[in-house]
């Protein structure tokens, strides 16, 4: 697709599906296809609209069109999502247009949940067909602040160094989250009722059933595991926090 360090393809299921898929060991290694499939299952339980994901596999009968896209390097178990057709980039003046831009208060918190530093106009698409102007979010690569490269360490130094109060998210984000601040008001009791439907949906059993269900060859060490629910929770039980700093940071 020539677009992202993680080079997604465009490719068909055995069914005939159109997907955008991503290979194992590819430029930015496995962990990414873990932080696609945890935070998808996630989004999909506090309904943040996205295209249908999975898990599929490349192996000997996978048909290759171009030897120089992928190779037997890559065979094994990719994560795709759902080619959307007529979609396009998000623009400012589509926002008003859009049936659902109010989802934009659970991305927001979200992002925060997950530590997204790298949410943009990509990874929001606008899915336009003449009676249906809606929002579609892709692309969790690059979560739980570190990325492709995040481990237990770097999520243990967040919590000690108290990272509920960081505007990272909020200053990356600035760009695409400033054209819905200029669309949709964001509230703090809008925030809170998001927050309280988190907490109702997400807990330590349900993120570690997520994990379990992730093909072996992409998850961390059990260490890394253990902790990356520790902070999902710790973010999680202390979005009043949050919510205090994004509101004062966005008033």
């Amino acid at each position: 697709m020539n677009i992202g360090v993680t080079e997604p393809k465009y490719a068909i299921l055995d069914d005939g599906s159109q997907i955008v898929v991503k290979l194992p060991h590819g430029p930015e290694g496995n962990l990414v296809l873990f932080n696609e499939y945890v935070c998808y299952r996630l989004a999909i339980l506090i309904d943040i609209p996205m295209p249908y994901c999975g898990i599929c596999v490349m192996d000997e009968n996978t048909e290759v069109s171009d030897p120089n896209i992928a190779s037997s390097i890559n065979y094994g178990y990719a994560f795709y999502s759902t080619f959307m057709p007529k979609t396009t980039k998000l623009l400012s003046s589509i926002i008003r247009l859009m049936k659902n831009r109010e989802v934009f208060i659970k991305v927001l918190l979200f992002d925060h949940m997950i530590f997204n530093r790298d949410r943009n106009e990509g990874n929001l698409l606008v899915r336009f067909y003449k009676d249906d102007v809606s929002l579609k979010v892709i692309d969790h690569t690059h979560v739980f602040i570190n990325g492709a490269i995040w481990n237990s360490g770097c999520l243990k130094t967040a919590m000690e160094e108290n990272d509920l109060l960081s505007t990272e998210v909020l200053e990356y984000n600035e760009r695409l989250y400033s054209m819905f601040y200029r669309n949709i008001s964001v509230t703090k009791e809008a925030l809170e009722q998001a927050s309280l439907e988190f907490k109702n949906r997400i807990n330590c059993d349900v993120i570690n059933k997520i994990i379990e269900e992730c093909p072996q060859e992409w998850r961390p060490l059990k260490e890394d595991e253990n902790v990356l629910v520790e902070y999902l929770m710790y973010r999680i039980n202390n979005f009043d926090v949050i919510i205090a700093m994004i509101m004062n940071y966005i008033k």
